[in-house]
């Protein structure tokens, strides 16, 4: 019998003690295709995707609503990705971004680590690797605020 990301999920839960959580992720992309696959890719492992096609309308979004992580690419023609985490960073906001793009470039990668992203990848990207990252990006940042919480009691 196939596992399914949900049993996993549950049986973890079962096993830890720990609550079962729904993962929240937002992608901020101008291209509705690069979107609607990103999505599916994410979906697909019972990641719970909300999609915005501009940064202004990310930064609606997360007024009302909290994330796990952010991706966001880095060029797009209102509000570009390096604007839209700088806001992101200012606001106190310590979600994990990842910054994709087409145009990889040292400068560029320089400045969104500087400006507080926490993986930088260029597209096209594989989903594997996307992925990995995104485990990643999610398990190093439950540490930190674990480990947070513990210095703190």
């Amino acid at each position: 019998m196939l596992e399914t990301g949900n049993d996993r999920k549950a049986e973890e839960a079962r096993v830890t003690g720990a609550p079962e959580i729904e993962t929240r992720i937002l992608l901020v992309d101008d291209d509705p295709h690069f979107l609607r696959v990103l999505s599916r890719v994410l979906s697909g492992e019972n990641f719970q995707v909300t999609a915005s096609s501009t940064a202004c309308d990310a930064i609606e979004i997360l007024r009302t609503s909290r994330f796990h992580l952010i991706i966001c690419d880095l060029r797009m023609p209102d509000c570009d990705g390096l604007n839209f985490l700088q806001a992101l960073r200012q606001g106190g906001s310590d979600v994990p971004v990842i910054i994709l793009t087409a145009y990889g470039e040292v400068e560029t990668y320089l400045e969104a680590m500087n400006a507080g992203a926490t993986e930088y990848l260029n597209k096209p990207i594989d989903s594997d690797q996307l992925l990995t990252v995104v485990r990643a990006c999610l398990r190093n940042h439950q540490n930190r605020r674990n480990h947070r919480r513990a210095s703190a009691a």
